[in-house]
């Protein structure tokens, strides 16, 4: 009986050990994206801050313009400052709301919620890689 109780006691200890040495788990800090900004020019819709957007959520922009005016169902391009032109009049909050679905579907980590990932293409699999837990989540083709 004495032998099992410091083993416990060693236990125990080994487990204190091992949890002061650990990192402290801080709560991800949620990404703060600025809002879309959509302008209409005659028949064209535009996001003037596409780039930037698509830099803090560390996605290629045609990736996620390929997206967008695939749910949309609308053609468009990237100009020379990579905005995008959606070649329609699409309202801001249809374009907010796809763009959320956009982040929920392929930037957040489905393991530990953070925005803080990467999208591979191994073959023909996409893969989101989470850089704050390394967790590797296939998704369907963009």
């Amino acid at each position: 009986m004495v032998g099992i109780s410091e083993d416990i006691l060693q236990y125990e200890r080994l487990l204190e050990r091992l949890y002061s040495r650990l990192p402290s788990k801080s709560p991800g800090q949620p990404i703060e994206l600025p809002q879309l900004e959509v302008v209409h020019v005659g028949l064209h819709t535009q996001i003037k801050n596409f780039k930037e957007v698509c830099d803090r959520i560390r996605r290629e922009p045609r990736v996620v313009m390929r997206y967008l005016l695939k749910e949309l169902a609308a053609r468009g391009s990237l100009d020379e400052s990579n905005n995008l032109i959606i070649f329609g009049r699409i309202s801001s909050q249809t374009l907010n709301a796809l763009f959320n679905r956009f982040l929920m579907t392929y930037v957040k980590c489905s393991t530990c919620n953070s925005f803080d990932t990467v999208l591979k293409k191994l073959g023909k699999v996409w893969i989101i890689s989470c850089l704050a837990c390394g967790a590797e989540t296939p998704v369907k083709p963009v």
